[in-house]
């Protein structure tokens, strides 16, 4: 891994099981003529052998070579809504934002892209004369592939999102003008580039207008980030020590100034490089919210179930999502919480950002990589040579693991 912050945690977690299990970094050029029985790639997915892991199986990789159906906004809307009609009774049908998928290649078509997802133009309209900005019906706008809070905004209008787009847009273009000192090879390499992807793709979703506000926290919006380890065809855990990360702005003072993105917009990595971020107030333990005991509960029960229905719906899709026997890989999963303590998905992450934990709560990283790093040994690696000790190291690594799903929708939870 690239990122220092976890690749000394992966080095910590894997000393664990030395000398059975040896570490090799991507750039050691070291002649090693024993060849390894079972080798794992724990890399950037781009540098991952794919061929080798498809083709062996004694090759593992901390990735799933095809789960775009999870990671890309538009495409588990899209399974989340297939599975949903089928399914009336999951809590997907309650458990996640009305979404829309919006295409558009140009602003000019604004209102024939609007005309896929009429509900959002309908709820606009509605919102002329209506003054309280929890009354009237708002809107999100996410691209479909970016992370970490970028392209994001809030809107209720028609005249505001048609900005934002022509923002959008803009930016677009500008960065087209500075590729014009490229090459002539680079220029048409971009010519054929910006041939296919003249769509630009988003997702819509109905804003939760209402979040659970806490007074210890100054009534500033959160959300709940959540460690999600996917193991082989397919098991999936939950890591039980969550994050409650806040926005810098209070919310209640800001609901009707959508363009306040310090106010609705949680992601600490957009405050980490601000003048007097503080790590503390952005970031703190789920499970020390200043909340009831059973409340806490109740939210973790409604994700765990959401999580469960939510790899149902993307894993019955094998052409957007094939889990692999000789693959693992860990996710980040973004709730919300409403005022009435309802959960909502909000997205999936891969390869997420862990450095937005901070120093402070350096430890929840470094449990999930311990048990990572144990689940791959166990499962994968050292499962026909497991010693007493190793396996007590490896169950005490795992124990904050929670599984909520196996293969063939057989629920955990």
């Amino acid at each position: 891994m690239d990122e220092p912050y976890v690749q000394a945690m992966l080095l910590q977690a894997f000393a664990r099981y030395r000398p059975q299990l040896q570490v090799q970094s991507a750039d050691d050029s070291s002649d090693d003529s024993a060849k390894p029985s079972r080798l794992m790639h724990w890399r950037e997915y781009e540098s991952i052998d794919w061929d080798a892991v498809h083709r062996s199986s004694t090759v593992f990789s901390s990735a799933y070579c095809f789960r775009k159906g999870l990671i890309r906004k538009a495409q588990m809307a899209f399974n989340i809504k297939l599975y949903t009609a089928k399914h009336p009774e999951s809590i997907l049908c309650t458990g996640v934002p009305e979404t829309w998928i919006f295409e558009l290649d140009d602003v000019d078509y604004i209102d024939e892209a609007l005309m896929e997802c009429f509900e959002v133009d309908h709820g606009m309209k509605a919102n002329e004369g209506v003054v309280d900005p929890r009354e009237r019906q708002q809107f999100i706008l996410k691209p479909s592939l970016t992370g970490r809070g970028a392209g994001i905004y809030v809107f209720d209008t028609k005249e505001r999102l048609l900005e934002l787009l022509e923002t959008e847009f803009q930016s677009d273009d500008e960065e087209d003008d500075d590729d014009d000192d490229d090459n002539e090879a680079s220029e048409n390499a971009e010519r054929s580039y910006h041939a296919v992807s003249q769509i630009r793709e988003w997702v819509i979703q109905r804003y939760i207008n209402r979040p659970l506000l806490l007074e210890s926290h100054q009534n500033r919006k959160f959300h709940i980030r959540t460690y999600v380890l996917a193991v082989g065809d397919l098991r999936v855990y939950v890591y039980r020590h969550m994050l409650a990360l806040f926005a810098p702005h209070p919310y209640a003072a800001s609901a009707s100034k959508l363009d306040d993105q310090r106010a609705h917009l949680t992601n600490t990595c957009l405050q980490a490089k601000s003048a007097g971020f503080d790590e503390s107030a952005a970031v703190c333990l789920f499970w020390e919210l200043d909340l009831p005991r059973h409340k806490l509960e109740h939210i973790f029960d409604q994700l765990c179930r959401i999580l469960a229905d939510t790899f149902t719906a993307v894993s019955s899709e094998s052409t957007s999502f094939q889990t692999w026997s000789n693959c693992l890989e860990q996710f980040g999963f973004d709730f919300i919480i409403d005022e009435d303590c309802r959960v909502y998905l909000l997205e999936a992450n891969a390869y997420p950002d862990f450095k937005q934990t901070g120093d402070q709560l350096k430890f929840v990283v470094e449990g999930f990589m311990d048990a990572s790093v144990a689940m791959a040994a166990t499962k994968f690696l050292l499962d026909d040579c497991l010693d007493e000790q190793t396996t007590a190291v490896a169950s005490t690594a795992c124990a904050d693991l929670l599984e909520v799903f196996a293969h063939k929708n057989e629920r955990r939870w």
